[in-house]
């Protein structure tokens, strides 16, 4: 066991006149801490009605309106295979909008988030690799992994989340 003492946070908030390449808007996905890149960010809205869409991937929640344009709501924590608190009522709830590229184009999507936290900078150089399980799995959504305020926090490659596998397929 590693004494608290010993344990850095890599992520601290953000102040003026930093570089956006090293900022990252860090989340809550059931018990876990995620990050995106804020450079995917485009806005955080409060939770607003979904409309279902018809014979939808199961990660699939349906569409929103951001802004007059109709953007499609994923449910990052069935995509990734991430067990943990159902917060549907949660008043922490939020929408993130993200601007990633699939297919070789600018695509808008938008994932639910049980919390959003802050932005943060971080320094790639103190993240960890993805830990070996001794078998094979596929991390090549992750960047790495991080610490904030004492928790693990894991740095997330959404273009490679949503740009690769089939959409509606776990990022195998």
């Amino acid at each position: 066991m590693i004494a608290p003492s010993r344990i850095a946070d890599d992520l601290l908030p953000v102040g003026d006149g930093q570089e956006e390449a090293a900022q990252i808007l860090t989340l809550r996905l059931g018990r876990g801490v995620f990050g995106i890149p804020v450079r995917h960010v485009r806005e955080v809205l409060d939770v607003a009605p979904i409309t279902p869409v018809a014979n939808a991937p199961a990660s699939l929640l349906g569409i929103i309106d951001v802004r007059h344009e109709g953007v499609p709501v994923i449910d990052l924590k069935q995509r990734l295979r991430i067990a943990g608190d159902d917060a549907a009522g949660s008043r922490d709830r939020r929408i993130v909008v993200l601007e990633i590229e699939a297919e070789g184009a600018p695509t808008v999507i938008a994932i639910i988030a049980d919390a959003v936290l802050e932005v943060v900078e971080h320094d790639p150089a103190a993240l960890d690799r993805p830990p070996s399980l001794g078998e094979r799995w596929d991390d090549s959504f992750i960047h790495g992994i991080g610490r904030r305020m004492g928790e693990f926090m894991t740095l997330l490659d959404v273009s490679a989340i949503f740009g690769r596998a089939p959409f509606g397929q776990p990022a195998a």
